[in-house]
C-alpha cells in the first residue's frame, strides 16, 4: 500500500488558511489527473472588500487518453509496458534470477504484442480549496489560495497482451518466469506496483493584483479586468518515485512564478461575457527518479533510478465563459471552457556515462499534456442591496471534453462564499 502523509505538519498551516481564505485559479489548478477547476471572474475592485470561499469537489475514472487523444485504459495513457526492454541500460546483478529473466528478455525477438502489459486501475480524488481575496485600496488586491487533496488510484491490475498462439518453448518458459516472478523484480529495483492513497495540501499560491471596473460606456454595460502576479509555493508532497503509480500533492515540489489576466463585458443588463488566461513558470528542481535507458522501452515502468536536473514545461491556461447574470434574483447560471496546456518536460542526467540524454527524454511521460474542459455553474447571490454580508452558494461539474495523456476524470461539487464590505 502507498504511504499516506499526515496533516500533522501542516496543521498550523491549515489554521491560519482556514481563517483568511472570489475564486480565481491561475494557481495550484490545472493537473493531468482531473477536470480544471473554472478560473473565476473579474475582481470587483471596491475598497477593502473581502472574500472568503470554500470549493469542494469530487470524482472518479478508469478512463484516459492517450497520446493520440483515444480513450483507453486509466494507467495506458503512456502506451502499454514492453517488459522485453525493462533490463535494457539496467544495472543487474546476475547472481539473481530476477535479473536473469531480464537478462534472457532482451534477447527475445518482440513479435506483434508479444511481451506487452496494459495496465488498469480506477482513480477516484476529492478536493478542498479555501480562498481568500483581500481588495486594498484603488484596485489592489491580495490573495491566498491552498488547495486539500485526496488522491487515490486502486484496483491496479494488468493484462498480458502476448498472443495466445506462442509455441515457442524458450519464449514461453523465460515469459512465464517473467510473469511469476514480476513483483520480486520490481522489488529488487526499488518499485511496488501497489494501489496508493495519498492525502495532504496542494501547492499554497500567494498574489497580488490590481482591479478596475469601468462603467462609462455607451454600447456595453461595464468592462472588468483583473491583473495578478505571484508565486507557487511548492508547500505539496513529492511524488513517492518507488511506488509506480503514485501522484504528487502539487507541482512535484517545483516552485513557480505565476500571471494571469481576467477580462469581462457586461451586456443587456444579463448578459456577461468573459475570458481568463494565465501561465505558470516553473523552476527547475534536482530530483532523483526512476528513468528510460533503451529505445525500445514503453509504458509508465523504468527500472534504473539516477538523480538528474528536471526542467518543468510551463502551463498555460485559457479560457472564456458565457453568463447568464441574475436571471431570477440572485440565480445565475455560467458556460465555461478551459484549456490547460502543459509543456514538455526536460531533464538531464548526473551520470551522462550511464544514461544517454536523448534515450531518457525520450519518454512518454515526459512529453506535453493536453486538457479541454467543459464548466456548468448553477449559483445565488443572496446579497440584497446595502448588506455588508454577502453569502452566496453554487455548484459545479467540470467535464473533461478531450485532450491527450490525461485521466479522464468529471468533477462535481459546490462552493460557499461570503463577501464582506467593510466600509459599508
Amino acid at each position: 500500500m502507498g504511504q499516506t502523509p499526515t496533516f500533522s505538519r501542516y496543521y498550523l498551516l491549515f489554521l491560519f488558511l482556514l481563517t483568511c481564505w472570489q475564486t480565481s485559479f491561475s494557481v495550484d489548478n490545472a493537473h493531468f489527473y482531473r477536470a480544471t477547476f473554472f478560473f473565476g471572474e473579474p475582481r470587483f475592485e471596491k475598497n477593502h472588500l473581502s472574500s472568503f470561499d470554500f470549493i469542494f469537489g469530487g470524482g472518479s475514472t478508469c478512463k484516459g487518453l492517450n497520446c493520440c487523444s483515444d480513450e483507453t485504459c486509466l494507467l495506458n495513457i503512456y502506451g502499454p509496458t514492453n517488459a522485453l526492454a525493462l533490463g535494457k541500460g539496467v544495472k543487474k546483478d546476475l547472481t539473481k534470477i530476477e535479473d536473469i529473466i531480464l537478462h534472457q528478455l532482451e534477447a527475445l525477438i518482440p513479435v506483434d504484442c508479444f511481451g506487452q502489459l496494459l495496465f488498469k486501475g480506477q482513480f477516484n480524488t476529492f478536493e478542498a480549496v479555501f480562498s481568500w481575496i483581500q481588495n486594498i485600496r484603488k484596485g489592489f488586491l491580495f490573495q491566498a489560495h491552498i488547495p486539500i487533496r485526496n488522491l487515490r488510484i486502486c484496483g491496479v491490475s494488468y493484462c498480458d497482451l502476448s498472443p495466445q498462439d506462442c509455441t515457442c518453448p524458450n519464449v514461453n518458459y523465460w515469459w512465464q518466469a517473467f510473469l511469476e516472478k514480476f513483483d520480486d523484480i520490481l522489488a529488487l529495483h526499488n518499485l511496488n506496483r501497489a494501489n496508493v492513497c495519498n492525502s495532504g495540501i496542494g501547492d499554497v499560491s500567494l498574489l497580488v493584483g490590481w482591479a478596475k471596473n469601468y462603467e462609462d460606456t455607451d454600447y456595453i454595460d461595464f468592462i472588468d479586468a483583473t491583473f495578478k502576479l505571484g508565486a507557487i509555493v511548492p508547500t505539496g508532497a513529492l511524488k513517492n518515485e518507488d511506488y509506480i503509480f503514485s501522484l504528487p500533492m502539487g507541482y512535484n515540489r517545483h516552485p513557480a512564478f505565476t500571471a494571469s489576466v481576467d477580462l469581462s463585458f457586461g451586456l443587456y443588463e444579463w448578459v456577461t461575457v468573459g475570458g481568463h488566461i494565465d501561465v505558470n513558470i516553473f523552476a527547475n528542481k534536482l530530483k532523483c527518479m526512476h528513468v528510460k535507458t533503451a529505445a525500445d522501452q514503453c509504458g509508465i515502468i523504468k527500472l534504473a533510478k539516477d538523480w538528474v536536473c528536471y526542467s518543468k514545461g510551463n502551463l498555460l491556461n485559457f479560457g472564456l465563459y458565457f453568463k447568464a447574470d441574475h436571471i431570477s434574483r440572485g440565480f445565475s447560471l455560467i458556460l465555461g471552457y478551459t484549456l490547460s496546456d502543459k509543456q514538455e518536460d526536460c531533464i538531464i542526467p548526473c551520470d551522462k556515462t550511464c544514461i544517454d540524454c536523448t534515450i531518457a527524454n525520450n519518454d512518454e511521460m515526459l512529453k506535453k499534456w493536453r486538457m479541454h474542459t467543459m464548466h456548468f455553474i448553477a449559483e445565488y447571490d443572496f446579497t440584497q442591496e446595502d448588506w455588508k454580508f454577502g453569502p452566496r452558494a453554487s455548484i459545479f461539474y467540470n467535464y473533461v471534453a478531450g485532450g491527450k495523456r490525461i485521466f479522464k476524470t468529471g468533477i462535481g461539487g459546490g462552493t460557499v462564499g461570503l463577501e464582506v464590505a467593510w466600509d459599508l
